[in-house]
């Protein structure tokens, strides 16, 4: 079974994730939180060891829209949130690399491609997170660590987070997504269970979007249920 830290316990999913984990039979670390230098890093490197599985959770709730009070909130928020996954890959992947293995997964979000309207700071470190995931691919390919990307849609513990008055798209959307469900905990276990598996040992570079279509959502509700013979 296999060695994982997750770096932010404050992803609405951490917790339940790293418990679905466990459960399975993987030994799973939780990491105090944002790393804002690389001793911080390195300290707890030297206390949890080397994981199979770097799971990169990065979370932001902040609120603050473009033109609100404190707009350079946003420009804080970001930095920190993308300095402590940069910290994070930095140090744990060249260790992974020593050993010629091991891979880094950033649990993203649907917001790499999809802009929120109420928490900008969110989709802008989703969307810098998705090239990090790339030049990541790239350089610790070379080395044998393979890095990836999930893109969640909201879970049902976020709606207090995505509502927005500017963007409907997350309002009630079971009724918006075509599979007409949410995202839960259960579908990132599924998805790290897979890039664990030899199954995807040539998987580096890749994102994996699990939104149950909304992604492709235009309308005002999803079509109503098929019947055939009304074709």
């Amino acid at each position: 079974m296999a060695k994982i830290l997750i770096t932010d316990p404050a992803h609405p999913l951490a917790e339940e994730l790293a418990a679905l984990l466990r459960g399975a039979g993987h030994e799973v670390d939780l990491a105090p939180g944002n790393a804002s230098s690389p001793e911080e890093v390195r300290e707890l490197l030297k206390r949890v060891g080397t994981p199979d599985l770097l799971i990169l959770s990065e979370y932001s709730s902040l609120r603050e829209e473009l033109a609100g009070g404190d707009a350079d909130a946003i420009a804080r928020e970001v930095e920190n949130k993308l300095t402590s996954a940069f910290l994070y890959a930095k140090h744990f992947g060249a260790k992974m690399a020593e050993g010629g293995k091991g891979g880094i997964l950033i649990l993203g979000s649907l917001a790499a491609d999809k802009p929120t309207g109420a928490v900008p700071a969110y989709a802008m470190i989703q969307g810098a997170l998705q090239m990090m995931m790339k030049e990541l691919a790239l350089f610790f390919g070379n080395y044998g660590v393979r890095t990836n990307m999930l893109k969640l849609a909201p879970s049902e513990k976020e709606d207090a987070v995505f509502d927005s008055h500017l963007i409907r798209a997350y309002f009630d959307p079971e009724t918006k997504t075509p599979l007409r469900s949410r995202v839960t905990a259960e579908d990132a276990f599924g998805a790290a269970e897979y890039f664990l598996s030899p199954a995807a040992k040539m998987v580096n570079g890749a994102d994996l979007r699990i939104d149950g279509g909304l992604l492709c959502y235009y309308f005002d509700r999803a079509y109503k249920p098929l019947r055939e013979e009304e074709l």
